[in-house]
């Protein structure tokens, strides 16, 4: 009797310290960045100082035409106070990855058509997370986000599908994507850009200054389809601009800075054909 009393009380003693072991085991984080609670707390007292700000005699806004639809794509480190004073009733923001135009058509159209918003600003940027998962590959992703990656074949081409997107390459990709998109604009709106209703610009938001112009600088390198820099700081819509912000406009020539900082792997003439032009087969 004592020795069926005694086996399970050894048991006890052996297996408890296993148990409270494993009770000190590190539990794996569900989740990143802040805390949801954090992030109601927030959302709470901000939005109570924004409505305690208000003067008590401040008309009420009354929705009217935006200054622009902003086409943009949705990195949380590109917001409208980068380029724009007050932003609040004045944008009108549509944001999906890589600013691609066909995939929030139905809200450009409402901006462009309902709205009558005389700008339509499209703006990529660099250290892009949506060009480099598109280059890095994405079948392993969902199927709704990979359709809306499926959209960048057009502009990127796919031969940069699973090769990266390296330093000296990216600037001119995301170039390329803009200008696809400003020229998807000028198809779609084309009666509102001719009677001189609508412009459309195509941008560049510096984030890490690849451009050397300084870290988040807007870099205007289309409006209405032009891309020429020198042709592009004489349109009249850009009047404006002083001298040093003029000089601030246009792309980089990309092409030359990547000849200079590295040797191209495989040149576009072969090395060997130069000699067989002196070669005595020829002259005979």
């Amino acid at each position: 009797m004592r020795l069926g009393i005694v086996l399970p009380l050894s048991l006890c003693v052996v297996l408890l310290p296993l148990a409270s072991s494993a009770d000190m085991l590190p539990i794996k984080k569900l989740r990143a960045g802040l805390p949801p609670y954090a992030v109601a707390e927030k959302i709470a007292r901000h939005n109570d100082q924004i409505v305690a700000s208000r003067p008590v005699d401040e008309p009420l806004r009354l929705p009217g035409t935006p200054h622009m639809i902003w086409l943009a794509d949705c990195d949380a480190r590109v917001q409208p106070t980068l380029f724009y004073p007050d932003p609040v009733d004045t944008i009108y923001t549509v944001r999906n990855p890589g600013n691609q135009l066909a995939l929030s058509a139905g809200a450009i159209d409402y901006g462009v058509n309902a709205l009558l918003a005389p700008v339509l600003l499209i703006t990529g940027n660099t250290n892009s997370d949506s060009l480099r998962l598109f280059a890095k590959g994405y079948s392993h992703l969902g199927p709704d986000l990979r359709h809306d990656l499926d959209g960048l074949r057009i502009p990127l081409g796919e031969n940069i599908v699973a090769g990266g997107v390296g330093a000296q390459t990216e600037p001119m990709l995301v170039e390329r994507n803009v200008d696809f998109q400003v020229a998807t604009a000028l198809k779609r709106y084309e009666q509102r850009i001719e009677s001189g209703r609508l412009v459309v610009i195509g941008a560049v938001i510096d984030l890490n200054n690849q451009y050397g112009r300084g870290l988040n600088r807007l870099i205007i390198i289309n409006i209405n389809g032009e891309t020429e820099p020198e042709r592009l700081r004489a349109m009249h819509h850009l009047v404006r601009l002083d001298k040093r912000l003029l000089g601030l406009v246009g792309r980089k020539p990309w092409e030359e800075a990547n000849q200079e900082a590295k040797p191209p792997i495989t040149p576009n003439r072969p090395m060997h054909k130069k000699p067989t032009k002196k070669g005595s087969t020829r002259k005979k």
